[in-house]
């Protein structure tokens, strides 16, 4: 892949999320509540955003940068991509709570986003050194190698995950009503606890669907591009196509029949 974009965002997501890999070796993670008692942020996390800020600023001064950790709210960060400027998102640590935990499933995400359109993109998780890269037009990769949804539509037969929103304690009982009709429908579910994670391997076949009512722009900023160019279907679950608004929900599939059949369980 020659996009320099995309380039630049895979070797700088790989970058932090090595960091973020060897982070408690010489240093004790600390862990604080943000904005509520069940959403968490360490330094580890800051310590991650300040580096790719530091990276994308230097390789690009002319364009915008946000931050899960700037702590700009959704309608904000909205604003901002629709501006017309490059612009830069990241998750410095998805899968936080995970990571506290020595699981190995959290990532680094970093996309770019023009005009409210997400133009590249690249997903790093460390503990398998899986480098999900892709850019608009160009293809999808996985470590350098080209990578294709499963293309299932038939939600019968889907190996799907979900997550629940642990930061919005009002709505966890709605979710799970949903996880659990969602678990009656699809041949298998499962509950990972990183949106990047599970965008990333829906993307590359290992699942069929993704989807969470609870996200951010900077959880899926990346991984749109990335799924969309290995073949697969994003929306926003309530209201059809997708907008970084992020006010209803997000749901991403191996195929746009699937994003269909998938939706239509969960919005009800």
């Amino acid at each position: 892949m020659d996009n320099v974009y995309a380039i630049a965002a895979g070797e700088i997501a790989r970058e932090a999320g090595q960091f973020l890999k060897h982070f408690s070796d010489g240093h004790r993670l600390a862990v604080e509540n943000k904005g509520c008692d069940f959403d968490f942020v360490t330094n580890a996390d800051r310590e991650s955003q300040r580096l790719i800020a530091s990276r994308l600023k230097a390789r690009f001064p002319e364009h915008r940068f946000v931050g899960e950790e700037d702590g700009l709210s959704d309608a904000e960060v909205a604003e901002i991509l629709k501006s017309g400027d490059y612009c830069w998102v990241c998750d410095p640590l998805d899968g936080t709570v995970n990571y506290i935990h020595h699981l190995g499933l959290y990532a680094t995400s970093i996309g770019l986003v023009k005009d409210g359109v997400a133009v590249a993109g690249a997903i790093y998780l460390p503990e398998p050194d899986e480098l999900f890269v892709a850019a608009r037009g160009e293809g999808a990769t996985l470590n350098g190698r080209p990578i294709h949804t499963t293309g299932c539509a038939d939600l019968r037969h889907a190996f799907v995950s979900a997550d629940v929103a642990a930061a919005d304690l009002s709505r966890r009982d709605e979710n799970l009503e949903r996880i659990k009709r969602v678990g009656l429908a699809v041949g298998g579910l499962r509950i990972e606890g990183s949106a990047c994670v599970c965008i990333a391997q829906t993307a590359c076949g290992r699942q069929d669907a993704y989807w969470n009512l609870g996200l951010h722009a900077w959880d899926v900023a990346a991984g749109i591009v990335i799924l969309e160019e290995a073949g697969g279907a994003v929306a926003n679950v309530f209201a059809g196509p997708f907008g970084f608004d992020m006010k209803r929900g997000f749901l991403c599939a191996a195929s746009g029949q699937l994003v269909e059949a998938f939706g239509e369980v969960v919005k009800r």
